[in-house]
């Protein structure tokens, strides 16, 4: 739309050619600066006539033409190449008349910018003083294209510098087509944030029937707003709530948001609430709340369309505070936790509040040894039920937990570390198991206190490492390496295991016994150049709220110059192949039903055999593939394979996690105390991701999915596909999105989306179906 002048002035310069002449202060009135590339004369005593290029500042201000008669030394008259700049704005054009005194004047055939982003094209534009411009049968938009993507026709607009543009007669269009009509339209000129109402969103939910949003944007000074928002459901009634954004110091965000339905489907009111926030302190400490509440789990399918919150199996509220130096952190932390389980129970498990304290490996003095520690103080708070049984404990919990190593390397490709831990837990409180008669799980909670020591030693043996360099230049080169391992560890088996309320990870270690770890690595190394941050694209995007797709880390378009230094080079890993096995002395670690009859037949104090492999040619290629050998079965148990592509314009993602139902699981005693097993079944995920952009990166396609497949149940299906295309420029983005999702309980949901934002305007359409 904008199309600036370049002045006489820089395009004599850029040719080599002497400045133009200045006249002096005395021949017209002090406070003119009057620059001339031609011929010009004096008419009178204040009257002049420049026949070429000129160029006069007047106050902060600039005119330039190709002509240009001034009189009285304040009234201009131009024509040919107008070009007005004042305070950041400019106005060009064909013919101008001005009042220098007044800073008034017209510019006709006008093409202007204020600001950074508003611009319009008009068959007269009005300059009236410092802040006002008005625009008569004018085309306004944010775009730059030559035929803007989208614009406002206005038969006359009002626009006031760093305040607002009052637009009439103002018609929506895309390109030349005419898409919306209003009678009338403010639109915000300025950088910093602005009051009024954002356009209306339309929604549709089979449940709740089909709504509208209207939603309040207040700014509160520099360092906060407010969005109110009003909600009718044509089913479900009327809702409403907001949201509170602050910037509590130069350091940290917060926001407040709550929404509240008198849900006519559900008959009750429903309700949402979270506090978020996050601040740096000079002192090293970190803050961070993220407290939510809601009235019922069916909220989130209900009214939330993100997937992480619809499929929420908990409820989570905590607060922290965090502090890390050279060797201790320290984390403070207060958690409440609600978690809905598959028949319809729930636990609350809250801890009020946590002290923990860590210490990095560090090296104790002059001594050879290395410290490491975990420890933490808890009052916790347990209601409801655990793995079927009710549960109300209110307890505290101390633990402590010192490592201490001996890194040893008698020679360069043998490596030694012995290791000793030791493990004091105490419980105020301790539980007591059982089943009742018709088999169901029971718990008592006893006040009797609760101790647990836990000792830990092992080995950890690498080597003799083994290697060979091949290869000539640096980039060809590469490093073979064999690195055998074995490792022994001891710790000591706490038979009280059964008294333990449990919690977190912390009160589910409880030992091992004798265990020997023994495998294999084998790696390749190589030189790669190092990965450079790549420049940003050169078209600007405008988000406008909309999140892209994942192509940021794609390649530039752009080839590097040729004359650009090359990346050094570094030595990375581009392939590894690891087999573990592991043997217990205390137990089976291997069970097999040969037969499938429910019975375990074979037994074996030999673990299946691990086998880790990856390759990773490049830093956007990557590929990972886990495997176990079950040996009883002559068999592979299972396969885990994941990788990705990444390319100038192209992504892949997949991850497949295969079972193959050799192994067994123990569901419980019979009526003797003797455990039983169940076979597991063939089961097969496969998560896919691929996407791709085209048009200099402004279309972009993605397709994401999960595949499900149950060979003994004779199911397969997809329980979750988005299909999704977004198209970005400078100054507009529309996204076009479907979301299907088939959640356990049965429960089938289709999700359609279609969402226009232009920018400087926000979002003009929202449609969710």
């Amino acid at each position: 739309m904008l199309v600036p002048v370049v002045s006489a002035e820089a395009d004599v310069a850029e040719r080599g050619e002497p400045g133009p002449p200045e006249l002096s202060r005395d021949e017209l009135l002090k406070d003119l600066d009057i620059r001339v590339w031609g011929p010009w004369r004096q008419t009178a005593e204040r009257d002049y006539v420049f026949d070429g290029p000129v160029s006069i500042a007047w106050r902060g201000s600039r005119i330039q033409a190709d002509r240009l008669s001034l009189s009285q030394g304040r009234f201009i008259e131009a024509d040919g190449n107008v070009l007005l700049v004042w305070e950041g704005n400019r106005i060009s054009g064909r013919r101008l008349t001005y009042d220098l005194e007044s800073e008034t004047g017209t510019i006709e055939d006008a093409e202007g910018q204020v600001r950074d982003d508003f611009l319009f094209r008009a068959v007269r534009a009005e300059k009236d003083g410092r802040d006002t411009v008005r625009v008569h049968e004018a085309r306004v938009t944010t775009c730059t294209q030559p035929i803007p993507y989208w614009s406002f026709a206005v038969s006359s607009a009002t626009i006031r510098v760093d305040q607002y543009a009052h637009m009439w007669n103002v018609r929506l269009q895309a390109g030349r087509m005419p898409i919306i009509y209003l009678p009338y339209l403010l639109w915000p000129v300025k950088n910093d944030r602005a009051t009024g109402l954002l356009l209306p969103e339309f929604h549709s939910s089979e449940k709740l029937g089909y709504s509208i949003e209207q939603q309040l944007f207040v700014p509160i000074g520099r360092s906060a707003d407010v969005t109110l928002l009003g909600t009718y459901y044509t089913r479900a009634g009327f809702g409403g709530g907001g949201e509170f954004r602050f910037l509590p110091g130069q350091s940290g965000t917060g926001r407040l948001a709550g929404f509240y339905i008198d849900d006519q489907v559900a008959g009750r009111g429903r309700y949402s609430a979270t506090y978020q926030q996050t601040r740096e302190f000079r002192n090293g400490f970190r803050m961070v709340a993220d407290l939510n509440h809601v009235s019922d789990f069916d909220y989130y399918s209900d009214f939330e369309r993100d997937l992480q919150l619809v499929s929420l199996p908990s409820i989570v509220a905590r607060l922290e505070l965090s502090r890390n130096g050279k060797w201790v952190s320290m984390n403070a932390r207060e958690l409440r936790r609600t978690q809905l389980f598959s028949d319809g129970t729930e636990l609350l498990q809250q801890s009020l509040p946590e002290i923990e304290w860590r210490g990095r490996s560090r090296k104790l003095g002059r001594t050879p040894l290395y410290l490491s520690f975990e420890s933490s103080i808890a009052s916790i708070r347990q209601s409801g039920f655990q793995q079927g049984a009710p549960i109300e404990a209110s307890y505290l919990r101390g633990d402590v937990f010192p490592e201490v190593s001996l890194p040893w390397t008698p020679v360069p490709w043998l490596d030694v570390t012995p290791r000793a831990a030791y493990r004091l837990t105490y419980y105020t409180q301790s539980q007591i198991t059982g089943a009742a008669a018709g088999g169901s799980p029971t718990r008592t909670v006893l006040d009797e206190d609760l101790r647990r020591d836990l000792w830990n030693g092992a080995v950890d043996i690498v080597g003799p490492k083994v290697y060979r360099i091949f290869g000539g230049t640096d980039e060809r080169r590469f490093k073979h390496s064999f690195e055998p391992r074995i490792s022994y560890g001891y710790a000591s088996v706490f038979d009280e295991r059964d008294r333990v309320l449990i919690f977190d990870e912390v009160d589910g270690f409880t030992g091992a016994g004798n265990l020997l770890t023994y495998g294999l690595t084998t790696r390749l190394f190589g030189k790669r150049p190092r990965a450079l941050p790549e420049p940003p694209s050169e078209d600007s995007i405008v988000e406008a709220g909309v999140e892209p797709l994942d192509l940021s880390r794609a390649e530039p378009l752009d080839p590097p110059a040729k004359d650009a230094p090359a990346a050094p080079l570094e030595s990375l890993e581009i392939a590894s192949l690891e087999i573990l096995q592991s043997r217990s002395f205390d137990e089976d670690l291997s069970r097999a039903d040969l037969d499938g009859d429910g019975i375990v037949e074979a037994k074996s104090p030999f673990s299946p055999i691990q086998v880790v492999g990856r390759f990773n040619p490049d830093a956007k290629t990557t590929l990972d593939a886990r495997t176990t050998y079950d040996f009883l079965h002559d068999a592979f148990r299972d396969l885990t394979l994941s990788g990705g592509i990444r390319r100038r314009l192209a992504i892949a993602r997949l991850s497949l996690v295969y079972r193959n139902g050799l192994g067994v699981t123990q569901t419980g005693t019979d009526a003797l105390g003797m455990p039983i097993f169940v076979q597991n079944g063939d089961t097969t995920q496969v998560r896919f991701t691929t996407g791709f952009s085209a048009y200099q990166r402004k279309l972009s396609v993605l397709v994401d999915g999960v595949f499900d497949s149950d060979p003994s149940a004779g199911a397969s299906h997809l329980p979750e596909r988005r299909w999704r295309v977004q198209y970005r420029t400078q100054c507009c983005a529309f996204l076009l999105e479907r979301l299907s999702r088939d959640y356990a309980s049965g429960v089938d949901r289709d999700d359609y989306y279609f969402r226009v934002d232009l920018s400087g305007i926000g979002k003009i359409f929202d449609v969710k179906y």
